[in-house]
This record gives structure tokens, C-alpha cells and sequence, in this order.
């Protein structure tokens, strides 16, 4: 799937439910964010989300919409998109970001899995 028929899919709510995974997520961040800049971008990744997993409700979510797991893989590629000129590049330079388990080198899993970070961002509460 290219890159812009991923996000149109997204942004429609026709991607696959079994192809929305880490990998999707952060390709849909960087596209989004790439499309329509940091502020826009970062609202439109939020709302797509909560679109999507809405337009999906009847599926099985192990986690559903979640403030702070969003922000912090928005901020994260973010931080490290603008040294390439495609996602493609983006995913080979930053292997360690595409395994999920990477954002527990931040954050303690009873901490980011708590009621209050679901709902509103919790900064990190680890020293990296």
C-alpha cells in the first residue's frame, strides 16, 4: 500500500482493522504530521484516531484511545522526522521506535496503563 492510500484509508476509516498496528500508527503519525505540519497534524493523528477506533467499535481493542500513548509516539516521531525526506527512510533510521516496548524505556507500565494516563498525558516517569 502506498503511502498516500494508507492515510487516505485511514482518514476514511476503509484500512483494514487487522493491518492497524504499531507499524500503521506510526506511518499514519509520520504522514499525517508530514501533511499538515505539527499543530494540524498532531489534532488530525488524535481525531483520526478516536474516528477510526469509533468506525471500528465492534472490533476487540486491547487498548482503546489512550492521551498519552498517542502524544508520546506523536512527539517521538516528531522528534525524528525531519531528517528524511520519506517514511521509508524515517523506518530504516529508527528501527528501535517501530517495537512498541520501546516507549517503557520511558514510562512504568502501571504508571502509563493508569486511569489518569489514559485520559489526560502523563509526562515520562523514567530517566532515559
Amino acid at each position: 500500500m502506498t503511502d498516500i492510500d494508507l492515510l487516505t484509508s485511514f482518514e476514511h476509516c476503509n484500512l483494514p482493522w487487522d493491518e492497524w498496528n504499531h507499524l500503521s500508527h506510526l506511518r499514519m503519525a509520520y504522514l499525517s504530521l508530514e501533511k499538515y505540519g505539527n499543530k494540524k497534524g498532531s489534532q488530525a493523528i488524535i481525531n483520526g484516531i478516536k474516528k477510526y477506533n469509533n468506525f471500528h467499535s465492534d472490533k476487540k481493542m486491547t487498548i482503546v484511545y489512550h492521551q498519552t500513548i498517542t502524544l508520546f509516539w506523536i512527539n517521538t516521531v516528531k522528534l525524528r522526522m525531519h531528517k528524511f525526506d520519506s517514511f521509508s527512510k524515517f523506518k530504516i533510521n529508527n528501527q528501535d521506535i517501530f517495537d512498541f516496548s520501546y516507549i517503557f524505556d520511558f514510562y512504568e507500565k502501571k504508571m502509563l496503563y493508569s486511569d489518569k494516563a489514559k485520559i489526560e498525558f502523563s509526562k515520562p516517569n523514567k530517566e532515559k
